[in-house]
């Protein structure tokens, strides 16, 4: 038998209340770098990925502009937190590949190591944990109960089916006198 040690309600709250912190700085992160895209007009972002050879920039810089805005208020609130979280990995790698390929790992060189940590982060906080405090689980719960009653009574049903599925064994007893 398997069980973790140390691991129970108040390990669990306290690892929620880590990734909704984690979720909501690396989220933030997002809004930050999509805000200041935003704010410096499509015209900016156009030319700047333009330079870095970014194929279409007029679409790369609107795409890349609400994929960081609006992924990362969605991150942050926990909502489609799956679709997020790939999307924002994918626009890490695409930041990585065209503005850091060629650069030191160094983020004051110009590196690639904030985009990493930020791809990876919304890939793990998307697909592995989230967390319970993300509004996909609030706006869930009552179709996950739904779902637990009807699996309770399909199981019950099973139970009942396999119990009338069992073959009756009739013993002869004898008696010598």
């Amino acid at each position: 038998m398997s069980r973790r040690v140390g691991r129970n309600a108040y390990t669990g709250l306290f690892n929620d209340v880590v990734l909704l912190a984690a979720r909501v700085v690396v989220g933030g992160i997002f809004v930050a770098h999509g805000w200041q895209k935003y704010d410096q007009g499509f015209a900016g972002t156009e030319q700047f990925l333009g330079g870095l050879g970014v194929p279409e920039p007029a679409i790369a810089a609107q795409v890349a502009t609400y994929v960081e805005l609006v992924g990362g208020a969605l991150l942050m609130l926990g909502l489609f937190a799956p679709i997020v979280g790939v999307l924002l990995a994918a626009q890490m790698a695409g930041a990585i590949w065209y503005a850091h390929r060629t650069t030191e790992v160094f983020v004051d060189q110009g590196g690639w190591e904030l985009a990493a940590a930020l791809g990876v982060a919304a890939l793990v906080l998307g697909l592995v944990a989230p967390g319970r405090f993300t509004l996909d689980q609030l706006l869930t719960w009552p179709f996950k109960a739904i779902s637990a009653k009807r699996n309770a009574k399909k199981a019950e049903a099973a139970e009942t089916e396999a119990e009338a599925a069992q073959p009756v064994v009739e013993e002869k007893v004898t008696v010598k006198a």
